[in-house]
């Protein structure tokens, strides 16, 4: 494929208000003679194989590899996807990108609405040699079945419908509808029962705005934010409160982001439109910009389309079908500096936040290493690519990373592995403080940092028992950073596209 096959199908694209893959209608798609493959498996493999030969960043890399997504022998595209992303022997630099063929339910869920209990737990082995584990709420969600339930941070689940919580059984803490939980309280390694209450999940939105206050001491103000994924249902939410910190004069933020894993790239445009210095946004100074594969980089190069994105303070954007527009000329806060709270569950669109600052303002980091998810990806619906999409797939969707991102340093400061905490904290629910708490473990680092003095530390033996955590379930905006229709850069295509 060559430069100017590319801008031919991009400027038909574009003239017939379409999105694009090389194949554009049903009719295209040859008629196979392998009988033994379904027709749904058949078009998958065809669309998949279609949009990483184009839109892939590392299309070249793997060229060899996309002819095991053969429509005529391929039964499993979606693991077939998973195995050809870019590798560098065993490490995988690209572990984003997939193939799903239910779109509509990954795209809901990446909008914050899934059905859900509305608590996020952490897991810990109990004991070295066993299988038993505890689990520690880190976070309940407004208005959940969690929360009318009465769970809080720092609760302690020891059973599950009456069974003890283990290695094998303790993945029902996320995907079971209907759940019975038997909550302890842990001094060492002893576990005293209390408590026993019921839930039943249910579908609805999670508010990831999990706290805000501000903190009087040694003659100043320092804000706090703990935030949980960039979605669009908040930023209304997130204006208001920063128009509160300016009006509080708040000269630093304390921004947790240690359970944020993603999500719009509009909606970390408009916080780091209130964030940067005044003077950035009003010169409409460099935020980030994007590194495209070698087809992309000479398109946008040909049609003079920048791959930067510059601060400003005017937004719009389409929300539930409907257009939205909001200004934060009046809310830029004035800020001096920002203590980003990270741990291994900051991704994405927090580390591209935090990146995107970096090079007009003092940016500390607490905590623990982030995930580090540089690239960027589209959420292309096979619907969206295809002029008539076959029927077949009408379902079908693919996460492909198309971008590195850099800052205007052009710098990633989160690649390979993520981004380095200047001041090492853990993030300890099982202590029991609520977020927002001045004593809670990594907001009190954050505060000493900015002057706090708190009385002489207290043993934290009771509080936290040598316990190794386990591995739980990701939300669906983990790793994703998503740019609407509205801000792709690519012209006559319109894709849903995501970051991690």
């Amino acid at each position: 494929m060559d430069f100017k096959k590319l801008k031919l199908i991009l400027s038909y694209a574009l003239l017939s208000g379409i999105t694009f893959t090389s194949c554009t209608n049903e009719e295209n798609i040859d008629t196979p003679e392998n009988t033994s493959i379904t027709e749904e498996t058949r078009y998958a493999n065809k669309f998949a194989k279609e949009v990483l030969e184009l839109y892939y960043y590392w299309n070249e890399e793997i060229s060899k590899d996309l002819n095991k997504l053969d429509p005529e022998k391929n039964s499993d595209p979606i693991s077939t996807v998973e195995e050809i992303r870019y590798h560098d022997g065993t490490n995988q630099v690209d572990k984003w990108t997939m193939l799903t063929n239910n779109m509509d339910e990954f795209t809901s869920s990446v909008d914050g609405v899934s059905t859900t209990y509305g608590y996020t737990p952490m897991v810990y082995l109990l004991r070295e040699g066993s299988n038993e584990v505890i689990a520690a709420v880190a976070f309940v969600s407004e208005n959940s079945p969690a929360q009318k339930a009465g769970l809080k941070r720092g609760d302690l689940i020891y059973r599950i419908d009456g069974k003890t919580l283990t290695t094998e059984n303790y993945l029902d803490l996320f995907y079971s509808s209907q759940i019975k939980l038997s909550l302890a309280k842990l001094i060492g390694n002893t576990i005293t029962p209390t408590t026993e209450l019921s839930m039943t999940a249910v579908k609805m939105y999670e508010n990831p705005i999990l706290c805000d206050s501000v903190y009087n001491f040694d003659g100043k103000k320092v804000g706090y934010l703990a935030y949980s994924s960039f979605d669009l249902e908040s930023i209304p939410e997130l204006i208001n409160i920063c128009k509160d910190f300016k009006s509080e004069g708040i000269k630093e933020l304390v921004l947790d982001l240690r359970y944020n894993g993603g999500g719009y790239v509009i909606t970390e445009n408009v916080l780091a439109s209130m964030f940067a210095p005044q003077t950035n946004v009003t010169n409409k100074d460099i935020f980030e910009k994007e590194d495209y594969n070698d087809f992309f980089t000479e398109y946008y190069k040909q049609e003079g389309i920048s791959t930067e994105t510059r601060f400003e303070t005017e937004y719009n954007y389409n929300y539930n079908d409907i257009n939205q527009h909001v200004s934060t000329k009046d809310a830029n806060i004035g800020l001096e500096k920002i203590y980003g709270i990270i741990t291994g569950n900051s991704a994405s669109a927090s580390e591209a936040l935090l990146s995107g600052l970096m090079p007009y303002m003092d940016i500390e980091l607490i905590g623990e290493q982030s995930h580090g998810k540089y690239c960027t990806g589209w959420m292309l619906a096979a619907e969206d690519a295809y002029k008539t999409v076959p029927l077949a797939i009408k379902d079908w969707g693919i996460y492909v990373m198309v971008s590195i991102y850099k800052n205007a340093n052009d710098e990633t400061p989160c690649m390979p592995n993520g981004l380095t905490p200047d001041v090492k904290a853990e993030d300890n629910p099982i202590e029991a403080y609520q977020l927002g708490d001045e004593n809670e473990a990594m907001l009190k680092v954050a505060l000493q940092k900015a002057g706090k003095v708190y009385p002489e530390s207290r043993s934290q033996e009771a509080y936290t028992p040598n316990m190794k955590t386990i591995e739980t379930p990701k939300k669906a905006n983990f790793g994703r950073r998503i740019i609407i229709p509205s801000q792709s850069r690519m012209p006559g295509i319109g894709l849903k596209t995501t970051q991690e």
